[in-house]
């Protein structure tokens, strides 16, 4: 996929040595992506298949290749969300570069803050991807309670974690403390809307998984909001001091 050739790119520019373990993993992916769409692209596949490195026991044309099969041994639940909670990190990284007009020369200092022991365990494995995918410059992870540097900027991850990243002497304030002071006012407003829904008369009539859905809802939004007004308070400090 796109996310696995970018994170192969470093290994593949200065660690040539390196890279037969993401060269086979490639391999194997183009292969199995050949052989399953030929039914419908049966010229085009058969000329790239044919282009592809040989590997022992290969057929001598991909009409006659064996269709891929589910490889079940490959399955890992595990890294798929520790992946999956990278990309949400990278997502929200990139989103602040973008919404603070960021060069792709700027590489600002991060910190990931996780709410869990398991998530900054997850968060500390995936570090070089994160830095890779999101182009930060030092990425810090730290637990609930870790200390994050004045002068960031900073969005929630859902409810798991918080990105603050160092935005001193990069951004306009008057504008970031205008996003933050409307995102903090949709959030409140998402909340009094659930509070209003969980105190009409036909709340006791409401089936308790969707009762138990709201009140997640709820207590994720207060988090949320909880985070973006302190983030808030940072930038009208950093302008105060400014």
């Amino acid at each position: 996929c796109d996310v696995y050739l970018e994170l192969s790119k470093p290994v593949f520019g200065s660690e040539p040595g390196k890279a037969k373990a993401q060269q086979a993993v490639l391999h194997k992916c183009l292969d199995a992506a050949m052989r399953l769409l030929h039914p419908t692209m049966p010229f085009v596949t058969e000329e790239l298949w044919q282009r592809l490195a040989r590997s022992p026991g290969d057929t001598d044309s991909i009409v006659i290749a064996p269709y891929p099969e589910v490889e079940a041994g490959l399955v890992d639940a595990e890294a798929e969300a520790q992946v999956k909670a990278m990309l949400e990190a990278v997502g929200v990284i990139r989103s602040m570069r973008d919404s603070y007009a960021l060069k792709p020369s700027q590489r600002p200092t991060v910190y990931i803050k996780c709410r869990t022991a398991e998530m900054q365990a997850t968060m500390q494995t995936q570090t070089d991807n994160i830095q890779t995918l999101a182009k930060t410059g030092e990425l810090k992870v730290v637990g609930a309670d870790g200390e994050v540097e004045f002068g960031c900027g900073m969005r929630p991850v859902g409810d798991a974690m918080e990105v603050h990243v160092l935005l001193k002497g990069m951004v306009d304030l008057d504008a970031e403390i205008a996003k933050l002071e409307k995102s903090v006012a949709s959030k409140t407003k998402e909340v009094q809307k659930i509070k209003d829904t969980m105190g009409a008369p036909t709340w006791d009539k409401v089936p308790a998984n969707v009762k138990e859905q709201t009140s997640a809802k709820n207590d994720s939004l207060q988090v949320e909001i909880a985070a973006l007004e302190k983030a808030l308070e940072t930038f009208k400090q950093l302008k105060a001091a400014q």
